[in-house]
């Protein structure tokens, strides 16, 4: 009798045990998807706010006006941009992909900004002494 107890304890036990580990449910996401794990700032919200701001910036109508004025392309500069929130956002990294889609979309011509044109400045006047 103890031995029907036993296999019947274990057909018990078996039975939780099989039953207990079906409520998870496994969902395949294709492998082009983006996923982000964290929530925290990263290079893909840097490239989707990027393109955002640069379709807005390049759909308004100063770029036009300035065409009709002086018949070229307007000249750009991308300035410094200020982080205010308390989460780390590479600004660096954020400029470039906004100087990169300016350059890409052909409609404006992009300089290098002040801090830039001053480093290139100080270098070729140390060259010159």
């Amino acid at each position: 009798m103890s031995t029907k107890r036993t296999l019947l304890a274990f057909l018990v036990v078996a039975l939780f045990a099989t039953t207990g580990c079906t409520g998870r449910k496994v969902t395949r996401i294709p492998e082009d998807s983006i996923t982000d794990l964290s929530g925290r700032w990263n290079d893909e919200d840097s490239r989707l706010v990027s393109e955002e701001m640069i379709a807005d910036c390049l759909g308004q109508p100063w770029k036009m006006n300035h065409w009709e004025k002086t018949g070229q392309k307007p000249v750009v500069i991308v300035g410094l941009i200020k982080n205010s929130t308390a989460e780390h956002i590479p600004v660096k990294i954020f400029i470039s992909d906004i100087e990169r889609y300016f350059i890409n979309s052909g409609q404006v011509t992009v300089v290098a900004s002040a801090e830039e044109r001053d480093e290139i400045r100080d270098e070729r006047a140390e060259q010159n002494t």
